[in-house]
């Protein structure tokens, strides 16, 4: 990764990127290359960027692409979770960061996502998830929509109910993530859909959801083989939430009324 992933002397690294890699194969490169346009991006204008890659049960192809990357300082580390979110916390655990991004192996982002997150989190105090503002859906769907952040107008806290504001793709304050470490979905288990309870888990902990200006999230929609396919297939559930202790969200709810009569 050129010199992206070197630490400097002075100080650690501003922003690790997290990538969890499975069978994606030859298309990871598109999402490599993309990463990589945007390191360099943040890179040049002043951050200093860690790249760890975690294979979670790779199939062949899937291990020979990334194996291309073992002398070039990204930190690549297997694992045999089966599981998004378990080898999403086991990269966090990894990451020398201040920041982690989020990112799996077959998502392209827009150049500018990794340095205009970091910014928009260094100049709020409050503790805050960032998102792409647009998503671009293609290949099995065409798309684009704008996400929405919590604190918007337009945000319904009774709407999570019924589906995910946000995208996995996302940057925090590693501690962010360690005191709301992503749940194990594991087949076995027959929860699903982790990105959903983790956005649930941290707004039931007062972390606020925001969208970044400008940023744009290219999210490939699978024909087939995809792991949300394989989720909803298996008819599996969310967790459940400290976000719908009747307490808890009745008095977000509260909150929420309060806001829109500001």
């Amino acid at each position: 990764m050129r010199e992206n992933n070197t630490r400097r002397k002075d100080n650690p690294f501003d922003v690790t990127v997290v990538v969890t890699s499975h069978h994606e194969g030859r298309i990871a490169h598109h999402t490599m290359r993309s990463l990589f346009r945007s390191t360099d991006f943040a890179v040049e204008r002043g951050l200093a960027v860690e790249v760890v890659i975690v294979l979670d049960r790779p199939n062949r192809a899937t291990e020979n692409y990334f194996s291309r990357y073992k002398n070039s300082g990204i930190i690549i580390k297997p694992a045999d979770f089966g599981d998004l979110g378990l080898s999403r916390n086991l990269g966090i655990s990894l990451a020398s960061g201040k920041y982690v991004a989020i990112l799996d192996a077959d998502n392209l982002i827009s150049r500018n996502w990794i340095n205009e997150a970091c910014i928009y989190l260094q100049k709020n105090d409050k503790r805050i998830v960032a998102h792409p503002e647009y998503q671009m859906v293609f290949e099995a769907k065409n798309f684009v929509f704008r996400q929405v952040s919590s604190a918007d107008e337009r945000f319904r806290l009774e709407n999570i109910i019924e589906y995910n504001y946000w995208d996995a793709v996302c940057v925090t304050r590693k501690d962010v993530f360690l005191e709301c470490p992503y749940e194990g979905t594991t087949q076995s288990q027959g929860f699903g859909f982790e990105d959903w309870h983790w956005n649930c888990q941290t707004l039931a902990g007062g972390v606020e959801h925001h969208v970044v200006p400008g940023t744009v999230h290219f999210m490939r929609m699978k024909r087939s083989g995809s792991l949300l396919a394989l989720t909803r297939e298996s008819n599996r559930i969310i967790r459940p939430s400290r976000l719908f202790d009747p307490a808890t969200f009745s008095a977000m709810l509260d909150a929420q009324r309060v806001r829109r009569q500001k």
